[in-house]
């Protein structure tokens, strides 16, 4: 019999709120996504020119570009099976008669999935890098050890690095994984046994039961992945701004009119990628950890509370989502602002701006910030 106290409306209400921001934010997704994937696409044309692609820090950008289309566009195709736009994946076939003992494994959605995990982590310690190359310029712009890691090849090779220690980590359950021939692993006593065991004569990728456990085990880790790198980047920024002060102030004691528009934009878009950042991965983090803990709750104490929680943080994680798919939006549009060297061929590029027929002259961060240093030393010995 039903309850005649128990409020059942204000039950309804509160899931359809929560449906309703899902909704919302999955439609707002898709749109987001592909409009991420088409601007990244074009950052990516702009940052292969000539002028660009020689210099550490957009050598770097290049680096995260590729994996955020690639990790949007993955993700924008596994989006089609939800709305239902395509109905399986290529290599699926009817497993119903499968061993209970064993999970058929999709090769396709196992690349597919392997690559969005894979591709996320990469984008976020590549922007860490970035921030840390930048920070070790300024603290020591002398340091020939910080001018061999700004060469383009030392680049390259931490940008592989990066992508090979993230590829193993969620490629090393694979070694569970193993190809059977698929009648092999029928169960005599289904009813379909003669039929699969004709038209299904293949080998196919298992993975025990027993064996996923360590699979699922690492997805519990996913949410601290997404947290820690929250942690480095604003202690890396915060150290770059307060050494950017310290140089300001010295170049006001030499100039007062030293301080340039350069130097603000600089530290403007120091500021905007942190709170980017903390915002889109941090926040997902934070509530990944907290939906791992209100899951527990409602196992041990299945309360409207605790159940009403739980989905509050559900419906968040779709809105850190979108957080996140603007922020990885925003890269061209931030370059084009905040470098000149980006706007002016980006200018040539439409034809706006002109072409330099002299040589380029290479210049990296630490080469730049030691020119700025024996400059203020000269200056201090002449007073």
């Amino acid at each position: 019999m039903a309850d005649p106290d128990h409020d059942y409306f204000n039950d309804y209400t509160e899931f359809d709120i929560y449906k309703t921001i899902y909704r919302a934010s999955n439609d707002l997704n898709i749109f987001l996504q592909f409009f991420t994937v088409i601007m990244n696409i074009l950052h990516l044309i702009v940052l292969l020119q000539k002028e660009l692609r020689c210099g550490a820090i957009y050598i770097l950008m290049i680096g995260i570009c590729f994996a955020d289309i690639l990790n949007f566009l993955l993700d924008f195709y596994n989006v089609g099976f939800e709305r239902a736009w395509w109905t399986r994946y290529i290599l699926d076939f009817n497993t119903y008669c499968a061993d209970y003992t064993y999970v058929v494994i999709n090769p396709i959605y196992l690349f597919n999935n392997t690559l969005v995990l894979i591709t996320r982590p990469v984008a976020v310690w590549l922007s860490i890098l970035m921030a840390l190359i930048r920070t070790l310029s300024v603290y020591f712009p002398m340091s020939t050890w910080i001018n061999n890691l700004t060469k383009s090849k030392t680049v390259v090779k931490i940008i592989v690095l990066v992508y090979a220690f993230w590829f193993v980590f969620y490629t090393c359950n694979l070694v569970f994984y193993k190809i059977v021939w698929y009648p092999n692993i029928l169960r005599k006593s289904c009813e379909y046994y003669s039929l699969h065991f004709k038209i299904f004569a293949f080998h196919v990728l298992v993975v025990t039961y027993r064996d996923m456990e360590f699979q699922l085990k690492r997805e519990e880790w996913e949410p601290f992945v997404r947290f820690v790198p929250t942690v480095f980047y604003p202690i890396l920024t915060l150290a770059l701004i307060l050494q950017l002060r310290t140089i300001k102030k010295k170049q006001r004691k030499v100039n007062k009119n030293a301080l340039s528009d350069r130097s603000n934009n600089t530290t403007n878009l120091i500021l905007f990628m942190t709170g980017s950042f903390m915002l889109s991965e941090g926040l997902a983090g934070l509530t990944g950890i907290l939906a791992q803990q209100a899951s527990k709750s409602v196992a041990e104490n299945e309360t409207e509370e605790n159940i009403n929680w739980l989905s509050a943080l559900g419906t968040f994680q779709f809105i850190c989502i979108n957080l996140r798919t603007i922020n990885a939006s925003t890269h061209p549009f931030i370059c084009f602002a905040m470098s000149s060297q980006y706007r002016e061929t980006v200018k040539r590029m439409l034809c706006f701006g002109k072409k330099n027929n002299g040589k380029t002259i290479k210049v990296s961060t630490a080469s730049a910030v030691s020119l700025q240093s024996i400059t203020e030393r000269s200056t201090d010995r002449k007073k």
